[in-house]
């Protein structure tokens, strides 16, 4: 560790991280809840609830990330083990990628199936299959990758935790740096 380099992340970025973690799990929660649902009038509320948290997503997630580029950050922990390392390193683009393609694929079917209008002006129908359009598929797609991808995570940072009991987790929560 350099002399310049903090022990744990800056506050504004730990607020950010447990907001992305809240708001990626209501979003998949909401989702999946629905997801077997008819497309009729009930299916507006958890819809639109959907569509606003996936929204407040996308824009959370781009503040993180100017934010990470911004502030100092601490310098990256190793696991021991130069492939796992690289590993990390590349989980943690891989999940900014996999949120933000996320959510421009929700948007993308949002447009592709005009749910503004539907969802939040009240005019029209939800169409019969989400599925009829692209982005939907996409959407389905990047879904359980992101589940799985955030389940590397949270086992890398138990592993460190845990096993090599380097207090990993204490750089993402509040405290004196």
């Amino acid at each position: 560790m350099t002399q310049n380099s903090p022990k744990r992340y800056h506050p504004l970025q730990v607020t950010l991280h447990w907001l992305v973690v809240i708001l990626v799990f209501g979003a998949f929660v909401i989702g999946k809840s629905m997801s077997g649902q008819p497309n009729d009038a009930e299916k507006l509320t958890p819809l639109a609830l959907h569509m606003g948290v996936g929204i407040l997503t996308l824009l959370v997630i781009v503040v993180r990330f100017v934010v990470k580029v911004k502030l100092p950050k601490p310098e990256h922990v190793s696991a021991g083990n130069a492939a796992f390392d690289w590993i990390g390193k590349a989980v943690h683009y891989a999940l900014y990628l996999l949120v933000f393609l996320m959510t421009v694929s929700g948007i993308s079917l949002s447009i592709q199936a005009g749910l503004p209008s539907i969802v939040f002006g009240g005019s029209g129908n939800l169409p019969a299959d989400f599925y009829d359009f692209a982005a939907r598929m996409l959407h389905g797609f990047i879904a359980p990758a992101l589940f799985l991808l955030v389940l590397l995570h949270v086992g890398a940072a138990f592993y460190h935790q845990l096993a090599l009991k380097d207090n990993l987790l204490a750089r993402m929560w509040y405290g004196k740096g």
